[in-house]
């Protein structure tokens, strides 16, 4: 069946969807995420803006499906790691906390975020192959046996077990950090060809803690998917026009937005997947023109706030920059986030309220705030890249 294959290359497609599948979470220290968490979305520690934790997940995708080594993946991400701030040596600050810590970004770490991610996303599409084989359900533990294999995992080479046996739910690798072990499947007769047997005895876990889960196990991997908002009508809040507040001056609006916010105007807020956002007048403005009461945006604007602390998606869109004093167009693309929170009216139809905050040099700036009044304009926002998704809504 598998034999000895190596992983890379083995099972490539169905670890392209893994990988793409994920949402995009910021953290600062690496056991933020813990186990499972890593299914549903791609972290890397000390990477505190979504904008270029998506350039490294994107370039990642890019490698697998393309084959590339480490050399060439380094050598293609560099470039946007310097132009963004995250190389050589860096002082980054948890948003969060406060806490600034200097890191090194340079080979060595990138190696990690490179092996790191090709070989679980290798591991979760041979995991998915291998339980497809109808009588192949013997599986050996393969160690890598290198001098810098760890004792734990080198006495385990050569451990077959079924592949139901509670022993994988901890031990599939990567066990560890720079884990090469493997698995292969078997049938019976290929088993007694080998002279191999089946251990069904208890055998201690060799997984770190980081690592002690089945990394490979399909059922675990939340895909996000957008929300079929059809489906999910009756789940979704009512929104009504608040006429009491139809003769709030543009800045009571403003401050009534960021008291339900809880921060002060110019604050920061840490939105669903740990990204640090301003919240100032920017948000109300377009070229220096208030808006905050335009198209009966303030009628709405306690959902707003529950807009920002709890959307119902999250989009990272791309867009191409015109160059207002030149005649072409800056492909260095401008990047947004978009918040959105979904809602029925009071006659059951699909409304929206949408936040658009934009990645600039040195933040992530809020710059607009809309509701969305027709069922065509709902869809036509839900466009780019799925980042979050709230779970119970589907």
């Amino acid at each position: 069946m598998s034999g000895g294959a190596g992983i890379f290359g083995l099972t490539s497609s169905e670890a392209l969807k893994y990988l793409k599948s994920k949402g995009l979470k910021l953290t600062y220290h690496y056991d933020e995420m813990m186990h499972e968490a890593h299914d549903k979305a791609f972290t890397v520690a000390k990477v505190t803006r979504a904008d270029l934790l998506d350039d490294i997940h994107v370039s990642l995708q890019e490698a697998l499906e393309n084959g590339a080594t480490f050399e060439e993946w380094q050598k293609k991400i560099k470039p946007t790691l310097q132009k963004k701030g995250w190389y050589g040596e860096k002082e980054i600050t948890d948003p969060k906390t406060g806490e600034v810590k200097t890191i090194k970004i340079g080979a060595r770490r990138l190696r990690h975020i490179y092996d790191t991610n090709m070989r679980v996303a290798m591991q979760k599409g041979r995991y998915k192959q291998m339980r497809g084989f109808k009588k192949a359900v013997y599986w050996r533990y393969v160690s890598a046996l290198l001098e810098n294999t760890r004792t734990s995992h080198a006495s385990k080479h050569g451990l077959v077990k079924h592949r139901d046996d509670t022993w994988w739910s901890v031990n599939y690798p990567p066990n560890d950090h720079k884990c090469k072990c493997t698995v292969t499947a078997h049938t019976k007769s290929e088993l007694e060809d080998e002279k191999w047997s089946v251990d069904d005895s208890k055998h201690e876990n060799i997984a770190g803690r980081d690592w002690a889960y089945n990394v490979g196990s399909q059922e675990q991997v939340g895909k996000l998917s957008k929300i079929d908002l059809d489906q999910s009508m009756e789940k979704l809040p009512t929104i009504v026009k608040q006429s009491k507040y139809k003769d709030l001056s543009d800045e009571a609006v403003k401050k009534r937005f960021y008291d339900d916010l809880g921060i002060k105007k110019g604050g920061t807020f840490i939105d669903k997947i740990g990204d640090p956002m301003v919240m100032d007048d920017d948000l109300f403005h377009t070229l220096g023109f208030a808006k905050a009461n335009k198209k009966d945006r303030h009628l709405y604007i306690e959902e707003f706030a529950k807009l920002i602390q709890d959307p119902h998606e999250i989009y990272l869109e791309r867009e191409a920059l015109r160059n207002p004093s030149e005649k072409y167009v800056d492909y260095d693309k401008r990047t947004v986030e978009k918040l959105i929170r979904y809602y029925k009216d009071e006659k059951g139809r699909k409304r929206a309220l949408m936040g658009l905050f934009e990645y600039q040099k040195d933040k992530t700036q809020g710059v607009s705030l809309y509701f969305l009044d027709t069922n065509p304009t709902v869809e036509k926002k839900r466009i780019e890249k799925l980042i979050y998704q709230k779970e119970g809504l589907k």
